[in-house]
């Protein structure tokens, strides 16, 4: 199992990842150093466990959003689905309805 060497809150950490994982592991610890690097502006002298505490909040409240939004746009697109099928199946009786009655009609003439 390959390892990678990330960099957060300025400490370096030896993690096993999955092959080809290690560019996507970077990246991740990347975000969290950012977190923390933000956190640390917005709370100068707070304690380095802290400053962690409060990111994985932060993400944690941000993945919490996304599984929301994602949710969302799943209802969203189940009930467009459900809206496309009932216009065309009421499409299809207008059709059906309006066939009939020139077949109806046709019949009559002839």
């Amino acid at each position: 199992m390959p390892e990678v060497s990330i960099n957060i809150a300025n400490r370096t950490y030896e993690l096993a990842c999955g092959d080809g994982q290690q560019d996507r592991v970077q990246e991740l610890a990347a975000y969290v150093d950012g977190k923390v690097t933000e956190l640390r502006k917005q709370l100068p002298g707070a304690p380095e466990i802290k400053l962690m505490v409060f990111a994985s909040l932060l993400l944690a409240e941000e993945s919490r959003e996304a599984r929301g939004i994602a949710k969302q746009a799943e209802t969203a697109r189940a009930s467009a689905t459900d809206n496309a099928e009932t216009l065309a199946t009421a499409l299809e009786d207008l059709i059906t309805s309006r066939v009939d009655k020139m077949s109806r009609k046709m019949s009559g003439a002839a």
